[in-house]
């Protein structure tokens, strides 16, 4: 009878397998298998850059609805004006200063708002507002714009431009 033969009429004697598996996958160096990868591999000589800022969040809103008197210069451009200032907080939002002349634009504009700065409130309760108190629910969201500015967390990788063949 061959070696190879007699190795493998034991049903239990997995050393050559295993042994295969170690030389073809060597066991990962450094990191328990309970570890998470936090951290991506970059290309040799990236330069990494990060912007971290502080974000205010949650809550309810800062402003209450009727609280018009509670900043002068949004409650006169409101009154005066509350297409004007929508289309205004259309823009400081990131959308198209024409965005407040679609249908259900404030509807989602307040809604963005709530979520962008996690206030406290329902979609009901927001159709609700704009429905039966859009001037108001404008003045308010321009009055969460100003007091809460948006913060944004940016993590650029820039790799080296790519170096020619000397030899060609």
């Amino acid at each position: 009878m061959s070696y190879v033969a007699a190795k493998f009429q034991d049903p239990f004697d997995f050393s050559v397998p295993i042994i295969i598996l170690l030389l073809l996958f060597p066991p990962l160096r450094g990191k328990s298998p309970a570890e998470p990868v936090t951290t991506q591999p970059l290309p040799t000589g990236a330069i990494v850059s990060s912007i971290t800022t502080i974000v205010s969040t949650g809550g309810n809103w800062s402003t209450g609805l009727f609280d018009v008197c509670s900043d002068k210069r949004i409650c006169v451009c409101g009154a005066l004006c509350s297409p004007c200032l929508e289309c205004s907080l259309a823009s400081r939002h990131g959308e198209c200063f024409c965005f407040p002349l679609l249908l259900g634009s404030t509807l989602a504009l307040r809604v963005s708002t709530r979520e962008r700065h996690k206030i406290r409130g329902t979609l009901c309760e927001d159709w609700m507002v704009v429905c039966c108190c859009w001037p108001f629910a404008v003045c308010q969201m321009a009055r969460e714009m100003k007091r809460r500015p948006v913060f944004q967390v940016y993590e650029m990788h820039q790799s080296p431009p790519p170096v020619k063949n000397a030899l060609v």
